[in-house]
């Protein structure tokens, strides 16, 4: 003390993990566009036997553990970095926004899981029909929601949002995306033709269906048609190989998808071998 180097951790010994992502839900995660998905992790965190623990007290040995118990329960490598990033921040929110004294983020003094491989599923046209035609049977929405989602790209929250209002001919307007930036998708002649399809709605939305489920109709379309391991989200990844393969510039496609790197970009692009090798000659 005299040397002035006295740190007061009572509060971060007073503070469980618990207590503090409780805070941290009600400050942060309500600003945020996967709130949802977050406040799940959070709950999952303060049930555990982590959650008694203080701040001052929880240490990577403890997030070691944690990770390596998951990871041997079969959880993706991908779910447990999003729990563990989401502890992450808890500490940096904790040390910088909240001023709690005597703290350091164990995380980073932590071993991550390695990333899982890249998804690079893409349907074949046979697949793609089948799961359509499955998906009829199921909702009379589904067909034009599958076939609009390769057509433009468009992630499935974007899509579902979609109202009447943002579609001016050639395109459509999303105000709201998950980047937080404003974004204008082209309509191919195919995309304006399946929404012109469509019923107008009194509440002025293009669809009824709430996105969670729309991926619980795909998946049982996708065990209706024998069609395994593909996901909606795979239709963004289609989709956006289909502009390269029509001979979009990365600049184009990235102004289609949304997409800010090329990193990003490249991520969900898995062109189609054939087409390239039909390219060369």
């Amino acid at each position: 003390m005299s040397r002035k180097r006295f740190v007061d951790t009572r509060e971060a010994e007073a503070t469980t993990v618990a207590k503090a992502l409780e805070r941290y839900a009600r400050e942060i995660s309500k600003n945020k566009k996967g709130e949802r998905q977050e406040l799940t992790r959070i709950k999952t965190w303060s049930e555990g036997k982590y959650g008694c623990k203080s701040l001052a007290t929880l240490r990577s040995s403890d997030l070691a553990e944690y990770r390596d118990a998951r990871l041997a329960e079969g959880v993706s490598t991908n779910t447990v970095r999003l729990s563990l990033a989401l502890i992450s921040h808890l500490y940096t929110v904790a040390i910088k926004d909240w001023g709690i004294e005597g703290l350091s983020n164990p995380v980073a003094k932590l071993r991550m899981p390695k990333g899982s491989r890249e998804r690079d599923r893409r349907p074949t046209a046979a697949e793609l029909k089948a799961v359509i035609k499955a998906a009829g049977a199921i909702h009379a929405e589904m067909p034009v929601i599958i076939e609009i989602a390769v057509e433009t790209a468009m992630r499935r929250g974007e899509l579902l949002t979609l109202r009447r209002a943002d579609i001016k001919g050639k395109h459509a307007l999303l105000e709201d995306t998950k980047n937080g930036s404003r974004r204008l998708v082209p309509l191919s002649i195919r995309a304006r033709a399946l929404l012109d399809s469509l019923p107008a709605r009194i509440d002025g939305q293009v669809f009824s269906l709430a996105p969670h489920s729309v991926s619980q109709y795909f998946l049982r379309a996708c065990r209706a048609a024998e069609v395994k391991d593909l996901h909606f989200h795979d239709l963004r990844h289609e989709g956006t190989s289909r502009l390269f393969e029509k001979g979009l510039s990365i600049m184009e496609a990235a102004s289609v998808t949304g997409h800010k790197t090329m990193g990003m970009l490249k991520r969900y692009t898995h062109l189609c071998p054939d087409t390239l090798a039909d390219k060369l000659g």
